[in-house]
């Protein structure tokens, strides 16, 4: 709106007051720049007045005056409940820096649950529920068929592929002749080669020594060039047999093989853990349709707004999902996984247990761990830029009171630490390392179940089963996840028996 002047009689009328007007408007508009970029401060010198000292300078000298006031305010009202506990000022703060980090380990405990970041199980809960939320907006719909279609390929290649290793271990081998290794070879540093005792004996009925100790391969080689120079020269069989010993099948270092499994199943409890995360999504937030996203702090001035600041100006945050929604997670996407979780813990046990060598067993219980990241790898190579952004900045939903939160005095921050503190039951159980006493009992588990399916106990050690020769070199996916009621179908007489 244009500034309107009154009549004026001196000389130049209105349009000299006007030149007059914006003369001084350009003066002000020049000082108060240099003033920002300067800035100006009350001289302490004879006649006072203001000196100039760059901006950042004032700016970063009023803040640490502000600071200091407010810190001395504040320990000005400290003296006299101080004085009453009878310590110092000083004593009187680390109490209450004592009280404020006890207060904020017990804010870490009480939690909160989110949708599992990078992941394709992520973006299949995330984005149907913002789609929702923009009532089911045609710019959402291709990222909620992508965020599924890529779930699907996530569960399938994690599953065939966890199907090609136990049909490694389960078809393949036996089709090599080979039986499972148990604990061949587990009592290696107490064997000599004139020990017959049961524990020192392979699988082929001799003594189990360092020198006399291979890989299947390599035993398997040793035996075949044995046999064949046995069947070209048949009347030097006995002779060949004698000299060219394979040696035996067995595991080079039993506790080496128990503490791989045991790294092995550190680095699956990460996964779980997610599972757990999950239900307790599920289970915990409210089961009615709320907003996944609102609008957030805005531009005061509406022409400052761009489409830029738009994306940072709306909040996305886990909230209410209707059963129904909860259902179709639990299905679609919380129950899967759970079961691939179950399979690469079993087949990775299982393939570490039949690995003789120490180095391969290293390298074995490292690469098994590839599985559980392929999700985060489909994530960032197939996802769109959009999805990932969105589960980036999606907020997770609290599990706890805003009213637990606040203290209003120094007192009462005190005291709510005295509140928290635990019981001496309480403490005990705090003090056990849970999870170390959870990954020990996974893997007794895992390997109680490796020895229960797959060896016998004879004789105060485990030894393979009789091995039967499959029928066919079909593997499905129920022999892989319940192989106890969906054995593979193999003949009835054994090709190999310890007894035989």
């Amino acid at each position: 709106m244009a500034t309107r002047f009154p009549p004026s009689k001196s000389a130049g009328g209105p349009a000299r007051q006007l030149e007059q007007v914006d003369s001084e408007q350009a003066r002000t508009t020049s000082r108060s720049s240099r003033e920002a970029s300067v800035g100006y401060a009350m001289g302490t010198g004879i006649g006072g007045g203001y000196i100039a000292v760059p901006a950042g300078q004032e700016r970063r000298a009023s803040e640490g005056s502000m600071a200091d006031k407010n810190g001395s305010r504040r320990d000005t009202l400290r003296l006299a409940p101080a004085e009453e506990l009878g310590v110092s000022l000083e004593e009187y703060r680390q109490l209450l820096a004592n009280a404020k980090l006890v207060g904020a380990m017990k804010f870490m405990q009480l939690g909160k649950v989110g949708i599992e970041p990078n992941s394709v199980y992520g973006a299949a809960i995330l984005m149907p529920q913002v789609a929702r939320t923009a009532h089911w907006h045609r710019f959402f719909l291709p990222h909620v068929v992508s965020s599924y279609f890529y779930l699907l390929v996530c569960m399938f290649v994690h599953a065939t592929m966890l199907v090609y290793v136990g049909k490694e271990l389960h078809v393949m081998n036996l089709f090599a002749g080979q039986m499972y290794l148990c604990d061949f070879g587990a009592d290696l540093p107490a064997c000599t080669l004139d020990d017959d005792s049961e524990r020192c004996v392979g699988p082929f009925g001799t003594p189990v020594t360092a020198p006399r100790l291979y890989s299947w391969s390599q035993w398997a080689s040793r035996s075949f060039v044995r046999d064949s120079l046995a069947a070209v020269l048949p009347d030097q069989a006995e002779k060949i047999r004698t000299i060219a010993d394979p040696g035996e099948y067995g595991v080079e270092s039993y506790y080496c093989r128990l503490l791989c499994c045991f790294v092995y199943v550190i680095s699956i409890t990460q996964e779980l853990d997610n599972i757990i995360n999950m239900i307790r999504l599920l289970y915990n937030i409210p089961s009615e349709e709320q907003p996944w996203f609102k609008l957030g702090a805005e531009e005061d001035d509406e022409t400052a707004e761009t489409m830029e600041k738009w994306l940072s100006q709306v909040e996305v945050k886990v909230a209410g999902m209707p059963r129904t929604w909860k259902l179709v997670n639990v299905f679609v996407v919380l129950l899967p996984k759970i079961m691939l979780w179950e399979m690469t813990a079993s087949t990775g046990i299982n393939f570490l247990m039949e690995t003789g060598g120490i180095d391969d067993i290293i390298v074995n219980s490292v690469a098994l761990g590839f599985l559980l990241t392929l999700d985060e790898i489909i994530t960032d190579a197939m996802l769109s830029a959009e999805v990932n952004h969105l589960l980036d900045e999606c907020q997770e939903y609290p599990l706890y009171q805003e009213g637990d939160l606040h203290t209003h005095s120094d007192q009462e921050t005190l005291s709510k630490s005295e509140e928290l503190a635990p019981g001496h039951l309480q403490l005990a159980w705090e003090m056990i390392p849970k999870v170390m006493v959870f990954c020990l009992g996974l893997l007794f588990w895992l390997v109680t179940r490796y020895y229960t399916l797959h060896c016998d106990f004879v004789d105060g050690r485990w030894v393979s089963k009789d091995m039967h020769l499959p029928n066919s070199l079909s593997f499905s996916l129920a022999n892989a996840l319940f192989g106890r009621f969906f054995p593979v179908d193999a003949a009835q007489t054994p090709y190999w028996s310890m007894n035989a």
